[in-house]
């Protein structure tokens, strides 16, 4: 049986027949060629999860950055003086009693200090951390039921010369006592101060 009519070839027919095969046989690979560029990209949108491992190259980071990476590891070190209790049972002085001391050789140090204090009534603290000319201090309100308060201190100090750290504390009107006490000096490349205003 024979068709009536003519087959007709219309753009739209051709049109449609290209679409229909490019989908069928190229249209993964078409997108497997997609180039894209940074503009593509949101900023601050890419992470190191995205970014395949090993394929970063050295010019690709900062100027410098693997240079300090590679650079020689700094003579550091740490010293730590602990005391679990005491002193204990201090009258209130306006003199500063210590309680703890660190002996360190001649070096740069960033010194953290802690102590906890307690007093038989409601009172004013005081701790000072001292390295040499190097001072820091911390004011703690006490309460009268023996609960202790920490005092937190902290200071980078160089020492030309053998020398010592210490932490000494006092209350303006109670008994005290301290526990739980530490300094922590960390031997560091250099040690710098600068003043800040605000």
């Amino acid at each position: 049986m024979r068709l009536k009519g003519r087959f007709r070839l219309s753009y739209a027919n051709v049109i449609a027949s290209v679409a229909l095969f490019i989908a069928l046989s190229g249209g993964t690979a078409t997108a497997a060629k997609l180039v894209i560029t940074g503009k593509n990209i949101k900023d601050n949108t890419v992470t190191s999860k995205d970014i395949k491992n090993y394929s970063l190259q050295a010019k690709d980071l900062k100027k410098g950055l693997l240079a300090s990476a590679a650079a020689a590891p700094l003579n550091s070190a740490a010293f730590q003086a602990s005391r679990d209790a005491g002193p204990a049972g201090v009258a209130p002085s306006q003199n500063y009693t210590p309680v703890a001391s660190l002996s360190v050789a001649p070096g740069s140090y960033v010194v953290l200090a802690k102590v906890d204090m307690q007093s038989d009534q409601q009172d004013s603290s005081r701790c000072r951390l001292t390295a040499e000319a190097g001072l820091d201090e911390s004011n703690r309100g006490l309460r009268a039921n023996g609960t202790g308060e920490a005092h937190n201190l902290q200071l980078a100090h160089t020492f030309t010369q053998p020398g010592a750290i210490a932490l000494l504390c006092r209350t303006s009107s109670g008994n005290w006592s301290a526990s739980d006490t530490k300094i922590l000096a960390i031997k560091v490349g250099s040690a710098q101060a600068q003043g800040v205003s605000g």
